[in-house]
């Protein structure tokens, strides 16, 4: 018994030596050496020693917060010293510290410099690093004693928002894999979900130039670039070593995440709740004043930035609860996907504030976990969306589904008329003969004018199309020339005649507009008032629509002025006409699923229209496009480039005779 009580002696004698120092062994990695350091702010070379007698030194933390740095010990240089005791486990085998700072440093180890991080040369000479984590590898070469010194400088206490370091120690394979692992995991999903949310951003703001009446679209867009920029920002932060280069992208940050906050709310606000905008203005103005707490009222801007991101979360909680009672089609599928990263996100915030923190550690199966959630979380509002959309355009199938089966239906009756005239021809013979070719006949005179009331408002191959397939594509049109009219003060002419002979007059008008261009092998596309629209080289597509379309408004400009002549000679109120012509790309397809309406879109449409508003009465305003396809076959007069509304200078010709 008292030989076991010796050698127990002798075996925690050593260790007993070293009782106010931290005890590491092989099980007790990896470590955080955040506390109990010592610390001087002196400057002295033999401060790295191990021998060098620091008892009298004040026991600091190592990671300084900037609230610490304004009243605290640091006051932008200073040595920092740890005691730790190894046992035999951890001799001569490879180990691996890291450090994460804002400021420079130089690293002892029981006497002998490790690595320096940076420049320590005084106030305005120094230069900062941050090594963000990166395993230095040291050995051990007996157990026992040892101490870490580090000569640390940061003199921009009031420039950054934490002055200290954070410095662990651990097995190098282990370190060395998880700063790989890390980095390959942060570069693959910061690129990758920023690139797909890039996407998602480019894609629905193309859906809102494409049909801008749904502004949720817009701000959609606007929400996935935001998120999109985080990731970028977080890819960029993970590879720079600037501290003030890592300190402005933090501020980009908060700027973003600000913007997020707001396009997430126009989002919801135009997809849901469209009725009030209180809450619109109400984020905005706490937007505003989160970004000026970030730049002039530090103190309240953890709190500022918190309360908005909830104010946001609960805001749509609200709308998506709301949309749900009210059964708005669809609310379900998008609302899930916003329910469980808002719940996320708020479970988040929650645990951060009541345990001060929150940070994923993947090392643990509860860290894996709650990684895979916060990728979930990220990726369910995009997801979705998506679901969305495919939504509803499903349902736009099931209604063009309904009206085909209703197409059909009326030709099942249609058949069924035909079995009763056969049945009619073979019970009757002659005598019902006569009355199966009257009611053939009227079904054909019936069938002729629905054909023909169908192409009035549809172009043949269109309506053909219709027909055939039970819908019509939109297409894309890469050469289409675009001729807009209008009566000059037509408001008014119009109020000196009585409505029968305004109606009579523009039908005179748009009648004679009919036939010229019918000639022409021009589309009529649509009147607005006064305004009559038609496009050449479309639904069929030809090299010569610019000639046609500029031949046809020359003939609609002669009608017009012998028909004004004949007014005048009846004394009568005369109209005079502006044309402008346009050529270039539109998309042309059937707008809605009732009342059908052949129309075209796109950026020509608008400048066909400002070359008719740009123009002059009486004469024919045509596009330098225009000009360029017509020029060998009209005499054109430029008139130098006009300012246009919403388009800037634009040439101008006038077609002459």
């Amino acid at each position: 018994m008292t030989k076991k009580f010796l050698l127990l002696i002798v075996v925690l004698l050593p260790f007993s030596l070293y009782a106010n120092d931290y005890v590491i062994s092989a099980d007790s990695l990896s470590i955080v050496f955040d506390n109990n350091w010592r610390f001087s702010e002196n400057d002295n070379p033999e401060m790295a020693n191990a021998e060098y007698n620091d008892s009298s030194w004040s026991v600091q933390r190592a990671y300084i917060d900037k609230d610490e740095s304004r009243s605290g010990f640091f006051k932008g240089f200073g040595w920092f010293r740890f005691h730790f005791v190894v046992d035999s486990s951890l001799i001569n085998i490879p180990l691996a510290f890291s450090m994460e700072q804002p400021g420079a440093s130089e690293i002892y180890l029981d006497g002998k410099l490790i690595v320096k991080y940076g420049f320590i040369n005084g106030k305005d000479s120094s230069i900062y690093y941050n090594p963000i984590k990166t395993p230095e590898i040291i050995y051990l070469a007996k157990s026992g004693a040892h101490v870490f010194a580090v000569r640390y400088a940061n003199y921009n206490l009031g420039e950054n928002y934490n002055s200290g370091f954070r410095f662990v120690l651990g097995k190098a394979s282990q370190m060395i894999a998880q700063k790989e692992t890390n980095g390959i995991a942060t570069t693959f999903i910061s690129v990758s979900l920023g690139f797909i949310f890039l996407t998602l951003s480019f894609l629905h703001l193309f859906f809102f130039l494409y049909y801008r009446s749904i502004k949720s679209n817009l701000f959609f867009s606007i929400f996935m670039f935001s998120v999109a920029t985080l990731f970028f920002i977080l890819f960029i932060g993970s590879l720079a070593h600037n501290p003030l280069v890592i300190l402005k992208l933090r501020i980009f940050t908060f700027f973003f995440i600000a913007f997020t906050c707001l396009s997430f709310t126009f989002f919801i606000h135009y997809l849901f709740s469209k009725k009030t905008k209180f809450w619109l203005w109400l984020i905005s103005l706490f937007n505003v004043f989160m970004l000026v707490s970030l730049f002039w009222i530090e103190d309240i801007f953890p709190m500022a930035i918190t309360s908005l991101i909830i104010g946001v979360c609960f805001y749509g909680l609200f709308s998506i609860g709301a949309a749900l009672v009210q059964k708005v089609k669809g609310a379900w599928i998008i609302g899930a996907g916003i329910l469980f990263f808002i719940l996320f996100l708020l479970t988040v915030i929650a645990f951060a504030i009541i345990n001060g923190n929150f940070e994923l550690n993947d090392s643990t199966l509860l860290g894996k976990i709650l990684l895979l959630a916060c990728i979930l979380a990220v990726v369910s509002i995009p997801l979705s969306m998506s679901i969305y959309q495919a939504w509803g355009f499903s349902e736009l199938n099931k209604d063009l589904t309904k009206q085909l089966i209703q197409v059909k239906y009326l030709a099942g009756i249609t058949l069924k008329q035909e079995n009763e005239k056969k049945e009619i021809l073979e019970n009757q013979k002659a005598e019902l003969e006569i009355k199966v070719e009257q009611r053939t006949h009227e079904l054909q005179v019936e069938k002729k004018k629905s054909d023909d009331l169908l192409l009035n408002i549809l172009p043949e191959e269109v309506a053909e199309e219709l027909k055939a397939k039970g819908s019509a594509d939109a297409k894309l049109f890469d050469d289409v020339t675009v001729m807009f009219t209008d009566f000059k003060n037509f408001t008014q002419i119009s109020e000196k005649l009585s409505p029968t002979e305004l109606v009579n007059e523009i039908h005179t008008c748009f009648k004679a507009f009919d036939e010229i261009i019918s000639k022409h092998n021009i589309e009529k596309i649509k009147t607005i008032g006064d305004s009559y629209m038609c496009a050449g080289g479309l639904p069929v597509t030809n090299k010569t629509n610019a000639i046609d379309v500029v031949a046809a408004a020359m003939e609609i400009q002669t009608f017009m002025q012998q028909h004004s002549a004949k007014r005048i000679s009846e004394g009568k109120e005369v109209f005079e006409i502006r044309i402008g012509v346009h050529t270039g790309p539109v998309v042309a397809g059937i707008v809605g699923v009732k009342k059908f309406a052949y129309d075209i879109w796109g950026d020509t449409v608008n400048i066909a229209s400002r070359m008719e508003s740009s123009g002059e009465a009486g004469k024919v305003n045509i596009s330098g496009s225009t000009y360029a396809l017509v020029k060998d076959k009209f005499n054109c007069k430029y008139r130098g480039e006009i300012e246009t509304k919403g388009k800037g200078n634009m040439q101008m010709y006038f077609v002459e005779v």
